[in-house]
């Protein structure tokens, strides 16, 4: 009788346990079902969106997109006021045209022009890029600013070098920018010279030879506005130089902002 009852008792323990693996393997199953169907459940990485890859590839008529490339005074440094070209191009533009400006600026401060020319290249300003109806590019001063403490012997040479560098930079640049978009304005800045007063004759030679060789480069794209900026800002330094010395200030982005408007306003009204 108790070899019955414990046998009876093994074939119920059996039993459940079966039971008991069936029901915990559904359970599994439907687990992983619904987890599968669940679009929060990728196990890939979440995309960030960041501002380039907001912009649609196809832009609206009602528009003129603005894109501001190159190094800080692209960016805007130096303004009292934290304005710089984002803020005072729209608002001159505004005046040649109807249609609203959308703005953006890829600025970055210390930028030279082979780090212009990896940004780029990076592709991912593509997308901006592609919808890009005019494109405001400050390079160069950077490449420059390196020779300026050498002596007189050493700066020529290396000045060649740096020069012959840039270009070279330069041509990637415009071939990278073109690729992408083919019928863009292109307006390149020159440099100025923010120690007008403490230069000499010398380096106001290289500066001149730098802008002209620029100048000659830039103008084979048909597309491309030179805007020189020395003449502008030699008789006004006091005025339109920050108190670092080196960047515009809120008044001196706004000069420059009126006269490459005023170099434009006949292409933004054909926009």
């Amino acid at each position: 009788m108790n070899v019955l009852k414990k046998s009876m008792w093994y074939s119920i323990l059996a039993i459940a346990c079966a039971g008991f693996i069936l029901l915990a393997s559904g359970f599994y199953k439907a687990i992983m079902v619904t987890t599968m169907d669940s679009p929060q459940s990728s196990s890939a990485d979440p995309i960030t969106q960041t501002p380039e890859d907001s912009t649609h590839s196809s832009k609206s008529p009602n528009t003129i997109q603005l894109l501001i490339l190159g190094d800080s005074v692209a960016k805007g440094t130096g303004d009292e006021k934290s304005k710089g070209f984002s803020n005072y191009l729209p608002e001159n533009f505004k005046n040649n045209t109807s249609k609203e400006i959308l703005v953006q600026n890829a600025g970055i401060d210390g930028l030279e022009s082979l780090g212009l020319l990896e940004q780029l290249q990076s592709q991912r300003l593509e997308k901006v890029i592609i919808n890009s109806d005019v494109i405001v590019i400050s390079i160069g001063g950077n490449d420059i600013r390196r020779i300026l403490s050498l002596n007189t012997l050493e700066k020529e040479d290396e000045f060649n070098v740096r020069l012959n560098s840039y270009q070279s930079n330069l041509k990637l640049i415009f071939k990278e920018l073109r690729r992408t978009n083919p019928n863009s304005i292109i307006v390149f800045l020159g440099l100025y010279n923010p120690y007008e007063r403490a230069t000499s004759l010398e380096d106001a030679r290289l500066l001149n030879t730098w802008n002209y060789n620029t100048q000659q480069l830039i103008e084979e794209d048909r597309n491309t506005l030179f805007i020189p900026t020395h003449d502008l800002l030699k008789y006004n330094l006091a005025r339109y130089i920050a108190q670092d010395g080196l960047h515009p200030n809120s008044a001196g982005y706004q000069a420059l902002s009126n006269r490459i408007s005023k170099s434009v306003e006949s292409i933004l009204t054909g926009l």
